[in-house]
């Protein structure tokens, strides 16, 4: 597990475990069906038990985690149902705010885009995955903030986890490049103000998943919950 992440001057103990649990789960630093040694992972965070189990808790409400008494507490596999519950939801908030961004969005707030979209191409053409997932998260994010939805996006984080999971993995089984050609198409739409366009682009971008479902079961059968 990488515990390289610094605790923020003012996060509690809890907030920085659940960031750090949080950030390897996606990554699959700590991967699906695994199980956590408790007492060496508060070691590595340096918090006491009590911060660990109140962040445990949290994750296993968020079903990130499986805490089975006198057991173990173990990373959940993969549930597909749930994965595609979450696309079904970001597809239609997207397709929303792919609509919106065609008549709010300023040529600055392109150009940011836009340049988020060229660092993309960079870390594509250097097969860096952690760079591309944050580029990709990032891209998302602003267009949320720029179209005045930031609430939106804070709900879409809280569900996040179990969608970026497997986009991390379609990195590893299947080229990134649709998803690169996905951002440029749909800024192309909104510079003209084509609303059905970005829509239709927005709908096609989070269609991947159902897509790459086939790639990733096939690479990582293991990963996932029968």
């Amino acid at each position: 597990m990488d515990v390289t992440a610094q605790r923020g001057e003012h996060e509690s103990a809890k907030s920085y475990v659940l960031r750090v649990l949080i950030d390897n789960i996606i990554n699959t630093r700590l991967a699906p069906g695994e199980k956590l040694n408790e007492p060496e992972l508060c070691e590595k965070l340096g918090v006491s038990r009590t911060p660990f189990r109140e962040a445990e808790l949290e994750l296993a409400q968020r079903r990130l985690i499986e805490i089975r008494p006198k057991i173990g507490t173990y990373v959940s596999l993969i549930d597909a149902g749930l994965v595609e519950e979450v696309r079904h939801l970001r597809a239609v908030l997207e397709a929303e705010i792919a609509g919106m961004a065609c008549e709010k969005l300023t040529p600055a707030d392109l150009d940011h885009l836009w340049e988020n979209v060229a660092m993309w191409h960079m870390y594509i053409e250097r097969a860096q995955e952690d760079k591309i997932f944050e580029l990709d998260k990032e891209f998302h994010r602003m267009l949320y903030v720029q179209c005045g939805c930031p609430y939106w996006y804070d709900l879409v984080e809280n569900l996040a986890p179990h969608f970026d999971r497997t986009t991390i993995l379609s990195f590893r089984c299947r080229p990134a490049k649709a998803i690169y050609e996905d951002h440029v198409g749909l800024l192309k739409a909104i510079e003209q103000k084509d609303t059905a366009a970005a829509q239709r682009i927005a709908g096609q971008h989070m269609q991947r998943y159902t897509e790459n479902l086939s790639a990733i079961r096939k690479a990582f059968p293991e990963y996932f919950k029968v």
